[in-house]
């Protein structure tokens, strides 16, 4: 009798329990298993680490649940972390096994490829013939490009509204009947289906590295890439947030190819490679039809009398002709505005009548 008067009040709670999981948000379910936001999900959470740099600890569970890792548990890239509290944790590898099942060959998913495709690069530790290059540990790795994007989808209504196109879902709901699936695998399809960033995005991602002018010193590059991007028509447009101009990747990936795929310019895999540069300038999404002496201009001249003085002195040309053009249009406009709010205005004293 005394035992079943103390189990009882525990049955409500049990019951109670159960429905609240079972009715959670799909999200909300999804990667913190390990009830890692009990810390984490506390604003202005953080910790100056051993360099004395400010490290912010904080999640925000919306924003990640919205993301491409949303599935991914902590624990799935936080390898390190068996038990909680937890010591300071290592950098995130990449490279690991996710827990995620890949569906087309029914394995667990990796991004274990791109480290091939990276090494092979430009932007590889290693030269061709296997020795370390000068300077490797400025090579990207990652995290260096590489953020916890969302997903991006597509907006089929003539582009009025971006997002989730209701008219493609009704398509999905034919033969899927689970909503949370057809929602996390339309994101993830039509997220794809074009760049997970803008042009602008993409820029000054690429503007870290290639805009530091001792980095640019110490590998012998040419040019400040994002600076003399941004002062062609390219750049410009990308600056008021165009979407449709090429941006970085377009010309330095071979297309179709990984974004991880590029080469120097010496390289005659790169795209950028005097024999195949036309093509990227002449390819049908840009300009269609164009010359290989088309292709061959400076992209990335910049302002420098000295690197690129012809298109130095013409520019200076332009900027002295538009102000004298506009300069003395904008004085007349000033003494006519002045006449009309003070017509009998002068300077000459006015004779006084007799």
């Amino acid at each position: 009798m005394r035992l079943k008067s103390r189990s009882r009040p525990l049955w409500p709670l049990s019951i109670l329990t159960l429905l609240v999981i079972y009715f959670l948000p799909a999200g909300a379910q999804g990667s913190d298993v390990g009830n890692c936001l009990l810390c984490h999900k506390y604003p202005g959470l953080s910790r100056v680490d051993e360099n004395a740099e400010m490290r912010l600890l904080y999640v925000n569970e919306e924003i990640f649940n919205q993301s491409v890792h949303a599935k991914v548990k902590c624990e799935g890239c936080h390898t390190d972390i068996t038990k909680i509290p937890h010591e300071p944790v290592k950098p995130v590898d990449c490279l690991v096994l996710c827990h995620i099942i890949e569906p087309a060959e029914e394995q667990k998913f990796s991004h274990k490829s791109v480290e091939k495709f990276l090494a092979d690069s430009v932007h590889g530790k290693m030269d061709e013939h296997g020795k370390e290059k000068p300077f490797s540990e400025d090579m990207p790795t990652c995290k260096d490009c590489h953020d916890n994007p969302m997903f991006r989808p597509l907006a089929f209504v003539k582009k009025v509204r971006p997002g989730i196109a209701e008219d493609a879902l009704g398509r999905c709901r034919v033969c899927h009947k689970k909503e949370e699936f057809i929602y996390r695998f339309y994101n993830h399809v039509t997220t794809r289906l074009h760049k997970s960033r803008s042009p602008l995005n993409i820029a000054e991602s690429c503007a870290r590295c290639h805009d530091d002018p001792e980095l640019v010193a110490r590998h012998n590059l040419s040019t400040m890439a994002r600076g003399s991007y941004g002062q062609t028509f390219h750049g410009k447009a990308a600056n008021l947030l165009d979407e449709s101009v090429p941006d970085c990747l377009d010309c330095h990936v071979p297309k179709g190819q990984s974004v991880h795929q590029m080469h120097g310019n010496d390289d005659i895999r790169a795209t950028t490679h005097p024999e195949n540069r036309g093509q990227i300038c002449g390819s049908v999404d840009c300009h269609p039809g164009a010359s290989q002496q088309f292709a061959n201009y400076q992209v990335h001249a910049e302002f420098n009398k000295e690197q690129s003085p012809v298109i130095y002195w013409f520019t200076t040309f332009f900027i002295i002709l538009t102000g004298a053009t506009l300069l003395p249009l904008m004085g007349i406009l000033f003494l006519d505005l002045l006449r009309r709010l003070f017509p009998n205005a002068s300077f000459r004293r006015r004779k006084e009548k007799p």
